[in-house]
């Protein structure tokens, strides 16, 4: 076997490819739900009413998540662990409707999807941000 083949052979086998546990779509931003989660937290500091009610909403979505993860996830680009199971699209769009749930005003829907917009290629909140008027 030709050493060039060989090496081609060896790439091919490391690149996998992996899936959203929720829309089944490839994973391209390897940042876990958890990792987002902090981020997200970070943010609604500025709203701690909001954040009281949201808080437990954010927990329990990410323990049914925890208790479905396995070592053979996606590694996270910020934690390093193997946990990016749901991918930023799908948790994102989760966070954005329980925002609506819970009432949070336009200017929260809108600052929320100026800083957490992963709607590329999926079309999916992106159309119900604009609807509402909070997409730019």
């Amino acid at each position: 076997m030709p050493i060039n083949y060989q090496l081609e052979k060896e790439n091919e086998t490391n690149e996998q490819s992996y899936v959203c546990d929720i829309c089944s779509e490839a994973i391209t931003n390897p940042l876990c739900p958890f990792c987002l989660a902090v981020e997200i937290e970070a943010w609604l500091s500025l709203y701690p009413v909001l954040k009281k009610d949201l808080r437990p909403r954010l927990k329990k979505y990410l323990s049914r998540i925890n208790s479905r993860i396995t070592n053979y996830g996606t590694e996270c680009i910020k934690c390093k662990n193997n946990r990016a199971f749901v991918c930023t699209y799908c948790f994102t769009e989760y966070v954005f409707n329980e925002l609506q749930n819970i009432n949070a005003g336009k200017l929260v829907l809108k600052e929320f999807f100026k800083f957490f917009n992963f709607d590329l290629g999926h079309a999916g909140y992106t159309k119900e941000a604009e609807e509402l008027g909070v997409a730019e």
